[in-house]
């Protein structure tokens, strides 16, 4: 509102919102005179709507027991109607909103322009200047005498190793099982006389070979490497013979699955 053009802007809102208010007052005594819809959510019976006057025995009462002259509370009729009341608080609150702006708008104009009269004054350009001239003299004062220590990597590749050789323990484990259980489908087997789990013992013998095959592959300063040979071309022969053996070896477990399942 310290703009000249702010008032294009709530005085069109101010005026919509009198009107709303004014025709949401009106309504039912226009509604009953032109036969107007009443929007009340379906067919209903039509009451004639007669509006009735708004009694001010209470202001009176309330003027006489005040100090103020006794001729005021004459002045007050008893009854006053709907409509006149209507015009009276509308004149009152839209009096109060312009009045309320009004002040505002001066108290906001009056505290732009006291703001913008110190930030252009030459006493406030001149401590300003004093005060960034401090500064810097403190920023150099700190910055003399002090080294910077070079960024540490934050790259991990030992966290990598570990990461990747958890995974492969764990499918190395679920091939395990299901290797076993096509064969022992309880998970045990009896050896002279003793119940003996052949679970553990196939998925120890697994892991370790996993281990020592990470071991000797998996090394942190290949992983460190990737970045270098990452446009590398892609080993299409590795893949190749990797999905073949993939698929002997599971065709192999299905046939010696089928071979060893009982008859039915």
């Amino acid at each position: 509102m310290n703009k000249p053009e702010s008032w294009k802007t709530w005085v069109p809102l101010l005026g919509l919102l009198v009107l709303f208010g004014l025709v949401t007052a009106v309504w039912p005594a226009l509604a009953n005179a032109f036969e107007l819809p009443s929007f009340g959510g379906g067919p209903s019976t039509r009451i004639p709507y007669e509006p009735e006057p708004i009694s001010l025995e209470a202001l009176k009462a309330t003027l006489v027991a005040s100090p103020l002259p006794a001729s005021l509370a004459e002045a007050v009729p008893d009854t006053i109607s709907p409509f006149i009341a209507i015009g009276v608080v509308t004149v009152v609150v839209v009096a109060l909103i312009v009045g309320v702006g009004a002040v505002l708008s001066f108290l906001i104009k009056l505290l732009a322009g006291i703001r913008d009269n110190t930030l252009e004054s030459e006493t406030y350009q001149q401590h300003q200047q004093a005060l960034e001239q401090r500064q810097k003299e403190k920023l150099t004062v700190i910055r003399d005498g002090r080294t910077t220590h070079p960024q540490p990597s934050h790259k991990m590749p030992r966290w990598s190793v570990v990461s990747n050789t958890l995974i492969a323990l764990m499918f190395v484990g679920f091939a395990t099982m299901v290797v076993v259980r096509n064969f022992f489908p309880e998970g045990v087997t009896e050896i002279d006389g003793r119940i003996v789990s052949v679970t553990g013992p196939a998925f120890a013998v697994t892991a370790l070979i996993t281990l020592l095959v990470i071991g000797l592959r998996l090394r942190p300063q290949k992983i460190e490497a990737v970045d270098e040979t990452d446009s590398g071309k892609i080993p299409w022969d590795f893949i190749a013979v990797l999905i073949t053996g993939l698929i002997m070896l599971g065709l192999g477990i299905g046939i010696m699955a089928y071979i060893n399942a009982a008859p039915a």
